[in-house]
């Protein structure tokens, strides 16, 4: 049954789950940087894993990879949820990669540097920076850890939305001239997915919060136009699911009814899962709550890509 299949276990897998740091050295955008990281764990640590991760100056990605695929497997880079302050690493990340790799679909959670840290704003510049290495990353590791390159995808919970669809909206190909040979791949998108996601900057959607953390204090139309994903979705596009209880007030559902709205005018193929209610944060624990079949959908459509 799906229920049993969903069961969260938090034991490492020698070997098949292990954390890699995007850069060597300090990462593009925080040399001179001196935060240090802080972990939260709100769970118990033990049977509830669930930690909150702020302060990130050394952003990384942990992979989880499907135990004896026999195929090159399609691969999700996570981004977690957190307001762009902080990472939701286990709730809204390591639970949904170890889960997909029951369904053979290798999960890869990104460990992000934040809009804003405890010194230091970074905006969205950083962490767009951040997800593009992670799919480069990925592509470049793709025949050692048995991925498909071509089948590559970000998934966003949260506000981690905004940071996982840039690279769908914004595609960046392949650039030879890069000196570094993970920089000249492409960070281009297989497909993008996301659970309660945000996923526009427009000022009724997004609220003047988000595009402060985005922007600075004096945001300009050109960037709020810019990372609204709505505004950019064209005819050839790759495929879409969407999440979200219409009863959200943490991240409105009118981010992802935009969204479906956008791809069907441009004929792009999205699969949506609404619920009148479930409200925010439920990630993939509470099986109880009827928002949280959209996993078992979630995982049909991903085999699909």
């Amino acid at each position: 049954m799906f229920i049993t299949s969903l069961a969260i276990s938090h034991s490492v897998h020698a070997g098949n789950t292990f954390e890699v740091r995007l850069w060597k050295g300090v990462a593009p955008g925080s040399e001179g940087v001196q935060d240090k990281e802080k972990t939260v764990e709100r769970g118990d640590g033990k049977t509830l894993i669930d930690r909150s991760i702020s302060d990130t100056i050394v952003p990384t990605i942990t992979v989880h990879l499907p135990e004896n695929a026999t195929k090159p497997t399609a691969a999700v880079i996570i981004v977690p949820g957190g307001g762009l302050t902080r990472a939701v690493i286990d709730k809204e990340g390591n639970d949904l990669a170890r889960l997909l790799t029951e369904y053979g679909v290798a999960g890869i959670v990104l460990k992000f540097r934040n809009a804003k840290t405890s010194t230091t704003f970074n905006g969205i510049k950083v962490m767009e920076s951040d997800i593009r290495r992670a799919i480069r990353m990925t592509r470049f590791h793709a025949d050692k850890w048995n991925i498909a390159s071509h089948r590559i995808g970000t998934f966003g919970f949260s506000a981690g939305g905004i940071v996982a669809v840039t690279p769908l909206i914004h595609p960046v190909g392949a650039n030879p001239d890069e000196q570094d040979r993970i920089d000249r791949l492409s960070s281009e998108v297989a497909f993008f997915a996301g659970a309660y996601p945000l996923l526009s900057m427009q000022t009724e959607v997004a609220g003047a919060n988000y595009q402060k953390l985005l922007f600075g204090d004096s945001p300009t139309k050109a960037q709020v136009d810019r990372y609204s994903a709505e505004l950019h979705m064209k005819q050839g596009m790759p495929p879409v699911f969407l999440a979200h209880a219409l009863d959200d007030k943490g991240v409105l559902a009118e981010n992802s009814l935009r969204m479906e709205a956008a791809c069907k005018q441009s004929g792009i193929r999205v699969r949506t899962f609404f619920r009148e209610t479930g409200g925010h944060g439920y990630g993939i624990r509470d099986l109880g709550n009827p928002i949280n079949q959209w996993v078992k959908n979630f995982m049909i459509w991903i085999q699909e890509q």
